[in-house]
């Protein structure tokens, strides 16, 4: 990617680094790296969570973080951002595909397993909540709520022996997108007020500018911006991948599907493509 003037003011910022070893339950056993836990507990009607060592700031505009599934064990993993005080929560199941939201839960995505590797997306600026999969963004899960004051800790569900996963707070590269990896190494895992900080930087380099604003939150913009760009460089693959991404989360299916054609017939075979346009194609055929 190519390389942007970012500064930011915020490096007091204590974030998640790691799971939280203090106060955990005795059925939970975590590496010497404090990043992968496991849990052993007999019991497989009996659900546990364990919380991140500290919670994500509201300072941040943006915050994402990865878990890789190292075994679901019997019943699966549940992915959750989720406020100190239980007021609010959203969590992604993987072992029905449903994302609940305040107790209310609906189909949300594909299931997951062993291997797969997912994300959480948490905007304070749009108050949007997404999930990905193997790379894949899976659309919108929920709002965050207008009067959002709690603490909100990155957490991760059991309720199964042998269930083990593997964080990423920004280590390592993100499966997701290389630009969110980018901008969290910059600035320690955080996005602070980028509009104003990238204005310079985005003069200088137009062609990153619909990606920026894909990251935002900023969908409307990112997508005039990517449309542009398509009209004078309409192989442009990152360009087809993001606007590809937005149609789907607006729900316009039969746009991303198109999108997503032509970036196969650019890159056949590409894994990403693949596994988006099966995602998309799945919706639209519910939809109609």
């Amino acid at each position: 990617m190519e390389d942007l003037e970012l500064t930011t003011t915020f490096d007091y910022i204590v974030l998640p680094g790691n799971w939280e070893i203090e106060n955990k339950s005795p059925f939970i056993n975590i590496d010497s790296s404090g990043a992968e836990v496991s849990y052993t507990d007999p019991d497989d009607n009996k659900a546990i969570i364990i919380r991140a060592n500290n919670p994500i700031p509201l300072e941040c505009g943006i915050f994402y973080f990865e878990i890789k599934v190292i075994d679901k064990g019997k019943n699966g993993a549940r992915i959750y951002g989720k406020e100190e005080n239980g007021l609010w929560g959203c969590s992604y199941h993987g072992d029905d595909g449903y994302s609940f939201y305040f107790g209310s839960g609906e189909l949300y995505g594909p299931t997951y397993t062993t291997g797969d590797i997912i994300g959480c997306y948490l905007n304070f600026i749009k108050r949007i909540v997404f999930y990905t999969k193997n790379g894949v963004n899976l659309g919108i899960a929920c709002h965050l709520p207008d009067d959002l004051k709690g603490i909100i800790y990155p957490c991760v569900g059991f309720r199964s022996q042998g269930g083990s996963v593997k964080v990423n707070f920004g280590r390592e590269t993100f499966k997701y997108s290389e630009e969110v990896h980018f901008i969290a190494s910059r600035n320690g895992n955080i996005i602070v007020n980028l509009v104003g900080e990238l204005t310079k930087s985005l003069e200088k380099k137009q062609n990153i500018q619909g990606h920026i604003f894909f990251l935002m939150g900023e969908f409307d913009k990112a997508l005039d911006t990517l449309t542009k760009l398509l009209e004078t460089e309409p192989d442009n693959i990152k360009a087809l991948r993001y606007r590809g991404e937005i149609y789907y989360m607006m729900k316009k299916y039969n746009e991303s599907i198109a999108d997503l054609k032509k970036l196969l017939e650019i890159k056949p075979g590409d894994e990403w493509a693949t596994k988006a346009y099966e995602l998309v194609e799945t919706f639209r055929c519910d939809d109609e």
